[in-house]
């Protein structure tokens, strides 16, 4: 479990029933954190992907509730207990999964995350409170016990990349019901005093197990996107399946750990929606190969870059469902390198070969599927043409994705495009608006004058169009960025197509310069930036990826957020110092109260920054959040089991050894770990993986040292520990 763990002793195992409750914590801490992965998975389907965090945050403070109640709940006389809290807990716990399951699907509106976050709350704090019984119960055996937790719990982190592959995210958790179900029937049956509660627990798990059945079979229990009511505005599927002139439906979906994949009809014959997480929407066409059947997208606001010269060699960055490669054919391209993130919209898009031409897999094109920093990071290939066609298209309002990490559109990333573009190659991207489109150019602009071009001069590299709307989100641009300055032929050419398309140009040099005016007459982009402070279009860094974040200061779901936390956290500090009146020796009370506090910012403060920054280097944020925790656990376990062999009167002395490693090594990581990252980028993914376990470890080890200290040194204040447990996990949360 993440919240630290309970203080052990060593022991010898005599009793081979004695294994059962370690194999009973090993499934139940397994479970724990496959749902919290799952959890991602449903938050980003059904709100946003930056609530992908608050499942972290749930697990986090459910456990160490759960936790805290266990100590209260704990009998007195541990040896001369039935075990039965136990098994019920465990029994409610397979119940709870299920439940859950249904309830979250059968919520009729997606308007608020509060009541998905109530119910996901409740399968965490009972897998803290078993936890915390099983150490109480069992103690004798304290050092099994803690190895099946963290062995139990790492195992859950790389299990739920298969299980998400191969079953939607409403099964696996009714398959974490069975899992603990076959748990509790385990136990009851090895413990003499439990085998009357044997039907009860074998009942959980079939029922469990029917559960999962039917859902296999219909359906059921699963997202329904033409149901649900209150979706935000970025999840265009939901509005077009509940569109009734649209005559929409789904006709294909397929999942995976990265994200769900929908294919939806309409009345339009010759397209296909493709929709990622209900939103992101590529457009999968109807082509057999005949491109005089698609000539009409010549008059496309997205094959204007294709416009621009030669585009023999042409990198599509953002393949989908395969538009964007029917653009590059129409404009002779003959060499295509496609690449998508996303494997499960590669699987889509294949299954629909018949109706596509197989586009993704005709001779011209060479597919990767991978992330596109990485892959132009690694190629010594260069381009006539690196396109960028609304690679992510769930922005449909400002600041409505502000916490998508988007490390494709970072200077660093700018920078890379421009080193593989061809002498008279062209950097285009197509975004969602004015705005957008900007920012685009702002970071370009940003690019070339960190390269020494003086920005007048930058501005003859760049063109920027727009297609007028009277609804923002529909304002599309198109960003076009030469290695080498504009041609006249060029301008020339972008000029005719936007008088005959009606768009309306931002930037075209000669032509229309009136919004980027004040570069050319000397401002430097601080200033030109500082002239309008309604929206932070400044140029995005891999240190601050939010390139959809244009609203300046912090986006109101996290203002949110950080009262509630802040107020429960304040509360439980209050009530804790409150409790120290009667206490012996209050200032030794109220120093592990602040110290509790700490701990939990701390270690939050140093696990989800690894987790942003390894998500570059990783290239997917499930892979990132699976390999950082994983690695924090084992890590953090093996720090706590070299604690446990100190003496409590070296403890704090050896704390304050552990903290200022921790404080020493992320300092150094703050100074080196962004060109340590970008240096890897180019290798193999094993050894990016094992770079990031390694990185990892390094911190893991300390950071597993200072939680199980507390709870020896606070072990004279009995009942009062389980505050200490509850503060921790409160501030881990804030």
């Amino acid at each position: 479990m993440e919240t630290g763990v309970n203080p052990i002793t060593k022991s010898t195992i005599h009793n081979p029933q004695s294994a059962i409750p370690a194999v009973a914590l090993f499934l139940a801490s397994a479970t724990g954190l496959i749902f919290e992965i799952t959890l991602t998975r449903l938050f980003s389907l059904y709100f946003q992907y930056h609530f992908a965090f608050l499942a972290v945050s749930l697990a986090v403070l459910g456990l160490s509730l759960g936790a805290a109640l266990g100590r209260f709940a704990a009998p007195s006389d541990p040896g001369s207990a039935s075990g039965k809290d136990l098994l019920l807990t465990l029994i409610a716990l397979s119940v709870s999964f299920p439940l859950a399951a249904t309830i979250m699907a059968l919520l009729p509106s997606a308007a608020s995350v509060l009541p998905y976050a109530v119910v996901a709350l409740i399968p965490f704090v009972l897998i803290g409170l078993f936890a915390a019984l099983a150490f109480a119960r069992f103690a004798p055996q304290g050092g099994l016990l803690y190895a099946a937790d963290l062995t139990g719990a790492a195992l859950g982190v790389v299990a739920v990349l298969g299980l998400l592959t191969v079953l939607r995210a409403f099964s696996v958790i009714i398959l974490l019901g069975s899992i603990t179900g076959l748990a509790a029937t385990l136990l009851a049956v090895s413990q003499f005093p439990l085998r009357r509660y044997s039907f009860a627990s074998l009942l959980a798990l079939l029922a469990s197990i029917s559960l999962l059945g039917l859902n296999l079979v219909s359906g059921w229990i699963d997202y329904s996107p033409e149901h649900i009511a209150g979706a935000p505005r970025d999840k265009t599927m939901v509005a077009i399946l509940q569109n009734p002139s649209q005559d929409a439906r789904i006709v294909y979906t397929a999942g995976g750990p990265f994200a769900r994949v929908d294919v939806v009809e309409t009345k339009d014959p010759e397209a296909k929606f493709v929709f990622t997480d209900g939103g992101a929407g590529s457009y999968m066409l109807r082509f057999d190969g005949d491109l005089e059947r698609v000539t009409h997208l010549r008059d496309s606001v997205e094959f204007i870059p294709f416009t621009l010269g030669q585009t023999k060699r042409t990198l599509v960055i953002g393949a989908g469902a395969g538009k964007d490669v029917v653009l590059a054919l129409l404009a002779g391209a003959k060499e295509i390198t496609a690449v998508e993130v996303n494997p499960t919209m590669v699987k889509a898009t294949r299954h629909f070969s018949h109706y596509n031409g197989g586009i993704l897999d005709r001779p011209e094109v060479e597919l990767v599927v991978g992330d596109a920093r990485t892959f132009v990071e690694r190629t010594p290939d260069q381009y006539e043409l690196i396109y960028l066609n609304l690679v992510y298209t769930q922005a449909a309002e400002p600041a409505s994705q502000a916490l998508v990490e988007s490390y494709i559109f970072t200077r660093q990333a700018f920078r890379s495009y421009l080193n593989h573009l061809s002498p008279d190659g062209h950097l285009a991207i197509v975004s969602h608006s004015a705005l957008e489109g900007s920012r685009a150019a702002i970071t370009a602009l940003q690019v070339l004058a960190d390269g020494g071009k003086p920005l007048p001069q930058a501005l003859d590299h760049m063109a920027l169009l727009m297609v007028p709307a009277d609804d923002p989100t529909q304002r599309t641009t198109v960003m076009v960025l030469g290695k080498k300055p504009l041609q006249d032929a060029e301008i020339r050419t972008l000029a005719a197509v936007a008088n005959r398309l009606g768009l309306q140009p931002l930037f075209l040099r000669g032509v229309f310069e009136l919004p980027f005016a004040p570069l050319l007459q000397g401002d430097t982009l601080e200033e030109f930036l500082a002239g309008d402070p309604t929206y932070d279009l400044s140029p995005t860094d891999d240190d601050q990826p939010y390139f959809f974040k244009l609203d300046p200061g912090l986006p109101s779901p996290v203002r949110q957020a950080l009262v509630i936390a802040a107020a429960l956290s304040a509360a439980l500090l209050l009530l804790s110092l409150w409790s120290a009146g009667p206490v012996s020796n209050r200032r030794r009370w109220i120093g592990l109260v602040i110290y509790a506090a700490l701990i939990g910012v701390g270690f939050m403060l140093v696990e989800i920054p690894l987790i942003q920054r390894f998500q570059l280097l990783l290239g997917h944020p499930i892979l990132s959040v699976a390999t950082v925790l994983g690695t924090l656990l084992l890590a953090g376990g093996l720090g706590s089991l070299v604690s446990q062999r100190w003496p409590e009167g070296h403890l704090p002395r050896r704390v304050i050894v552990a903290a200022l490693w921790v404080g020493a090594t992320a300092l150094a990581y703050w100074l080196v770990l962004p060109a340590l990252v970008r240096g890897l980028l180019s290798a193999p993914l094993a050894w990016r993986m094992l770079a990031t376990i390694g990185l990892t470890a390094l911190l893991g080890i300390p950071l597993g040292i200072p939680f199980p200290s507390l709870l020896r040194l606070a072990a004279p204040y009995r009942q009062r520990v389980a505050l200490l447990w509850a503060l921790n996990g409160a501030f881990s949360v804030l």
